[in-house]
């Protein structure tokens, strides 16, 4: 058996195994264990509360709930500025940023708590410090 022969056999081989995937697999996606897509989903399960500061950001009209929930959903997960270990004792807070706005995601037992609340542009006589 020759090089082209060789070729060809794996070439009808790669095609037919690529055939195969996709018609058992279709439009179904792999990626939902992926450590981002985890640890959105592990997040956001309890339900989101926010400490003092962002419930004053609410009330001034700064940010929403659906806000922080797209940042969650959206945003980039630091894993460097987080602490997943919980070293301090406080609850395993992940550190999640977009454009605009960042937030710290803290868990614990039965909630998410957000906190240290970051954004860009505060509107007028939002006094939340």
């Amino acid at each position: 058996m020759n090089f082209s022969q060789r070729l060809w056999r794996y070439m009808v081989g790669l095609l037919i195994g690529t055939l195969l995937a996709f018609f058992f697999f279709g439009t179904r996606s792999c990626s939902s264990w992926l450590p981002n897509d985890q640890v959105r989903r592990f997040l956001g399960e309890p339900g989101l509360i926010g400490d003092e500061r962002t419930r004053c950001l609410m009330q001034c009209g700064a940010v929403t709930m659906a806000d922080l929930r797209s940042l969650l959903e959206e945003g980039r997960i630091r894993y460097g500025r987080s602490d997943v270990r919980n070293e301090e004792g406080t609850g395993k807070y992940y550190r999640i940023e977009g454009e605009s706005r960042s937030a710290e995601f803290v868990v614990t037992d039965t909630t998410t708590t957000v906190r240290k609340v970051e954004i860009n542009a505060l509107p007028g006589g939002c006094n939340c410090e």
